[in-house]
């Protein structure tokens, strides 16, 4: 009899264990989950597309984010800006008619980027 209530304790005390095992393991998994998605790092991309000949600026030029849906076209000055981009490996790239596709990768501490364009004739 001694031994038939040592067994039920023993097993009520190791069943409460594993409940709060697996509650502090939840627990864990949400922080965690908190972490990294406040490590998203975000911020402003402003750039210019140029021409490499002769360095004018390049207008109506379609600028995107690989990876993205998101797109900006360049201003008559050749000026463009994504607000908020994730800059977790990403590439701008650049493209426009008569013009050889170009591209760079965006880095935590550049927010100007400028893109030369070479003609491709």
């Amino acid at each position: 009899m001694k031994t038939t209530k040592t067994a039920l304790i023993t097993i009520l005390m190791l069943a409460s264990l594993s409940i709060f095992a697996n509650e502090n393991s939840k627990k864990a998994e949400e922080k965690s989950a908190k972490v990294e998605a406040s490590a998203t790092v975000t911020k402003n991309i402003s750039g210019r597309v140029i021409d490499s000949n002769t360095g004018e600026p390049l207008a109506g030029v379609s600028v995107s984010i690989d990876g993205s849906t998101a797109v900006a076209f360049t201003d008559f000055d050749g000026n463009f800006v994504f607000n908020n981009v994730d800059v977790t490996s990403k590439t701008l790239s650049a493209s426009f008619i008569s013009y050889e596709k170009a591209s760079v990768k965006i880095s935590d501490s550049k927010n100007t980027v400028i893109l030369s364009l070479k003609s491709a004739f």
